[in-house]
């Protein structure tokens, strides 16, 4: 390695944490098909209509990440976009996976565009330091450095198409792939024939390109490197890694490139680009020295994850059969044609898509998805806490904002405290005690003996060992409740039942955008079913996590004191509950209610909320009677209040089949 000027002046003026600040921005286009490789040509229901990450047009899909992000940022950034689009998309849809389209039709390329910034900092040191004494202005610095890495790039052109190339064939030309022989890239073959600048580029956001002489290039821009089919992102974290480093490299060393080089360098490409994918590159020799140099370079300067990428690399380079236009041909199988088995993995990639466990909360992920497809500036800022900005303003785990007084937030969690500060508010409260031992409850038990009662978590929201008796359990039956209880809870709370329908209320922003009633578990027989068929098929048709029954203790003691086993054939109409209580994510369901509820209802939910100083979060309440208007009479008690209520509950409601745009409605204060 032979430093420039630029090199060592970086190194003189320790800036070279800043070969690990550059940044990207990544585009990809995709052919949106059906299953039978046909062009999709249905209107997609994609919400924002002036939408900077999400374009639909020409039967084709285009996501952009937001600018300016580090390598590991715009990698989530794709994932997060590919996963929020992918589930809009469907199942009956699937984005073609390579980067040379197969119908002729649509008008425009499909692929990837990497772009790739320095930062501004680097630019600002470096000309304070040294380069204002040529006399040349900032900007002219700028474009001279972009211009080096430009030309150092053009020269790695074929280094690039034989790492990356991806696309053996031209289907759109509809010759049949057994009348030609695969190339290593078809598409960077047509980009180097056609393009005014084949490949790689200097660009900016311009409106006109004659601004970007004058007031500075933004970006070097890369549209040369294959989608990775085995990829559902189609651009990986070994391509941006890669780019990177070469920039840095590019960046310190000396440069000796010249016209005719860039020439040869071109000629290069274009060959390496048409050849036989299985034999072994031209380019072989020099490609595995110029990788060894960059290796060198990575690890001097201390580049993350580098090793894994080189690995992989190296491995490309040294078996010709492991190039990505190889590995298809060769994993081709059982398809007949490439193209078969590039529609194959599309299918994969959206069957995958949909199945896929989000890491975030539910709720967050739920609000990002529905900020992507709407194009609202959005920004992950504490992600282990599910705390995003949107439009400027932050968001928790999808629903609470920074207008809530953490006081109150604190006090909604301790539901019994949150029961005894409303009672002095005119709120009907449904009688609770709290026990932290068995001794306590023993103690108890003289005053709850002969009431329907409700063991639950009395810190947050309750889960699955929540157990409701609805006539009044034995002293044995709820120390087992209570014991069942404790060991996932530090309290217990025992709740006294109220006659009358549960019911959750959802506040966005001082509104109640949503009422449902809750539903606990349950199977209704036809006749000839036995109760196991029954809850299997009824598993099979649920929508969310929280439809799907599961067996546990609560439920067969549920089923025990109905004197019915799982063997049991339920006669038609009959509806059996599995469980007394709707506890979310027990098989309960939910049936809105807001259109349907007396008005007079909503008045007193709302002053319930002002009570609690709620603005964003959910109510739990018992009312007997909907459609009679409120009275003071203990018309209705309240449960409990969250700060963080599940919104998929208001998403999927009976009766209703379509998902319901609950995180539409969140999000629209946003705009």
């Amino acid at each position: 390695m032979k430093f420039d000027e630029i090199g060592d002046q970086i190194i003189d003026s320790d800036l070279t944490e800043a070969l690990h600040a550059f940044t990207f921005q990544v585009i990809r286009r995709w052919q949106i098909l059906d299953r039978q490789k046909n062009l999709n040509i249905q209107e997609l229901s994609l919400v924002g209509t002036k939408n900077e990450y999400v374009t639909v047009q020409e039967t084709a899909l285009t996501l952009k990440t937001k600018a300016n992000l580090s390598l590991d940022g715009v990698l989530t950034d794709m994932e997060l976009q590919n996963q929020a689009l992918r589930k809009r998309l469907g199942s009956q849809v699937v984005l073609w996976p390579f980067s040379e389209k197969l119908h002729v039709s649509l008008a425009k390329g499909v692929g990837s565009k990497i772009r790739l910034a320095l930062p501004e900092q680097l630019f600002t040191e470096l000309y304070a330091a040294k380069f204002s004494k040529s006399k040349i202005s900032y900007v002219t610095f700028r474009n001279q450095v972009y211009h080096k890495l430009l030309e150092e790039f053009n020269q790695k052109k074929a280094f690039l198409i034989y790492l990356f190339g991806a696309t053996p064939y031209a289907w759109e030309t509809k010759v049949s792939e057994d009348q030609v022989s695969p190339k290593r890239s078809v598409a960077a073959q047509a980009k180097l024939a056609t393009d005014k600048n084949p490949g790689i580029k200097l660009s900016g956001t311009y409106q006109e390109p004659s601004e970007m002489q004058t007031k500075g290039v933004h970006y070097l821009e890369f549209d040369l490197l294959d989608f990775d089919p085995f990829h559902e992102n189609g651009v990986t974290a070994h391509q941006l890694r890669l780019l990177e480093v070469m920039a840095g490299y590019f960046l310190l060393n000396e440069s000796t490139t010249t016209p005719s080089d860039l020439q040869a360098a071109e000629a290069l490409a274009k060959e390496v680009a048409q050849e036989n994918p299985f034999a072994k590159s031209q380019i072989f020799v020099q490609a595995h020295t110029f990788l060894k140099q960059l290796d060198r370079f990575a690890k001097k300067f201390g580049y993350a994850k580098w090793q894994g990428t080189f690995d992989v690399l190296k491995k490309r380079l040294e078996t010709p059969a492991e190039t990505p236009s190889t590995r298809l041909l060769r994993t081709q199988g059982k398809h007949e044609t490439l193209a078969d088995y590039g529609a194959f993995l599309a299918q994969n990639y959206q069957e995958a898509a949909l199945l896929k466990v989000p890491s975030r909360d539910k709720n967050t992920q739920t609000i990002l998805d529905e900020a992507i497809i709407s194009g609202l500036s959005y920004q992950e800022v504490m992600p282990s806490q599910g705390i995003v900005e949107l439009n400027g303003k932050l968001l928790k785990r999808g629903i609470q904002t920074t207008k809530e007084s953490a006081i109150m937030t604190e006090l909604w969690q301790q539901k019994q405290l949150a029961k005894q500060y409303l009672s002095g508010q005119a709120v009907n409260t449904s009688q609770a005690w709290i026990v932290n031992n068995r001794q306590e409850l023993k103690q108890l038990y003289p005053t709850l003996k002969g009431k329907a009662v409700i063991v639950k978590n009395a810190l947050g929201d309750s889960k699955a060992q929540t157990q409701l008796f609805r006539l009044p359990p034995t002293q044995a039956e709820l120390t087992h409740a209570f014991e069942k209880q404790a060991k996932e809870t530090d309290q217990v709370m025992i709740e006294q039942v109220v006659q009358g329908s549960v019911y959750r209320a959802l506040v966005v922003n001082d509104e109640i955008i949503s009422l449902v009633e809750r539903i606990p578990a349950n199977v209704v027989g036809d006749g000839h079913s036995t109760l196991k068929e029954l809850i299997n098929r009824k598993n099979t048709r649920a929508r969310a996590e929280f439809e799907t029954i599961t067996l546990g203790e609560v439920e067969r003691e549920t089923l025990k004191a109905q004197s019915l086993k799982l063997e049991s054939v339920i006669p038609r109409g009959i509806q059996v509950l599995l469980r007394y209580d709707a506890t979310f994510n027990t098989g309960s369901q939910a049936y809105e209610v807001l259109d349907e509820i007396d008005s007079s209802y909503l008045t007193e939910l709302k002053r319930l909320a002002q009570a609690l100083q709620l603005h964003d979060g959910a109510l739990d309440v018992i009312i007997p009677n909907i459609y009679q208007p409120y009275a003071e009479q203990a018309q209705l008690t309240f449960l409990n209040a969250h700060a963080y209520p599940a919104l998929a509950l208001h998403e999927y409601v009976l009766l209703q089949p379509k998902r319901r745009p609950i995180a539409q409605k969140v999000i629209e204060r946003f705009n």
